[in-house]
């Protein structure tokens, strides 16, 4: 039941409508759009932390979408997809509509359905992991993720810090991962390196750089600060390229400068969406 190669985008493309068509659906219905926004990227931020144990380290699973030509690449773009589209869009949409239990397990059944789906057609490939996993822990997943939109509405201060570091991390992720498609950073103990180390460093150095920001910037966000924090970030930098652990064409830390710049300034505006009330 192999579907060619050529075919292998169409069922994610198909997938990445309905979830897309669901998230606009929930967001017009949401009577309260930005704590829903800040619900869905740490709905992101918990599947991407999920992912990193299970596919980044453990080599759980691959994903075959086929839309990119460096196959690495292109199972790292179906995992994105998987993990801060389908499962995610899926779970606001239960937080948002307070489905219960019956939906939950629905939900985590098609999903499970999808994945059995996906391995019988091969575009999906299962090394360790198998679909009752999946089948077993997405209803925990919907369960805290339901939960976490009502401590976002109670305003807990812990789950306040964590969802201004998810809004942070899952930004850093996904522009890190664009810029390693451009060629313009490479993370990896040796000359040459895999994309895999690539992958398991790149996230490290993520949840490093936005722990360092979100709590340097949550209690003060002046131009000082935010200045100091640039300069720390940039030797960060500096002290991964010695000790030859982050790569830049032509070995000039500088051209990482746009990046940090434009995280410091997302950075304080996540802290206005998150800490300011309406």
């Amino acid at each position: 039941m192999r579907l060619q190669k050529k075919y292998h985008k169409y069922p994610y493309l198909l997938l990445l409508f309905i979830h897309s068509s669901l998230l606009i659906y929930t967001f017009l219905k949401s009577k309260n759009r930005k704590r829903t926004f800040i619900a869905l990227i740490s709905n992101i931020g918990m599947a991407y932390i999920f992912e990193y144990f299970t596919y980044n380290i453990f080599k759980a699973y691959r994903y075959k979408p086929a839309l990119l030509k460096n196959k690495s690449l292109d199972s790292i773009l179906g995992a994105i997809f998987s993990q801060a589209i389908f499962i995610p869009f899926t779970a606001l949409y239960i937080s948002v509509f307070h489905l219960g239990w019956k939906f939950k397990l629905l939900a985590s059944l098609y999903f499970a359905s999808i994945e059995h789906l996906f391995v019988r057609l091969d575009i999906y490939k299962h090394y360790w992991w198998k679909t009752i996993y999946t089948l077993t822990l997405l209803p925990v997943y919907f369960s805290i993720t339901s939960k976490w939109d009502e401590l976002l509405k109670k305003r807990n201060p812990v789950i306040l810090f964590v969802s201004y570091f998810n809004l942070i991390l899952v930004t850093s992720v996904n522009l890190l991962f664009f810029l390693s498609i451009l060629g313009k950073v490479r993370f990896g103990f040796r000359r040459f390196t895999s994309w895999r180390e690539h992958f398991i460093l790149m996230p490290l150095y993520s949840i490093l750089m936005g722990l360092f920001t979100a709590q340097t910037l949550k209690e003060k966000s002046t131009f000082l600060f935010n200045v100091k924090s640039l300069f720390y970030r940039l030797l960060l930098d500096w002290l991964m390229v010695k000790i030859k652990i982050l790569k830049f064409p032509k070995k000039n830390v500088l051209l990482n400068l746009p990046y940090h710049v434009l995280m410091l300034l997302l950075a304080n505006f996540y802290k206005s969406l998150v800490y300011k009330r309406k």
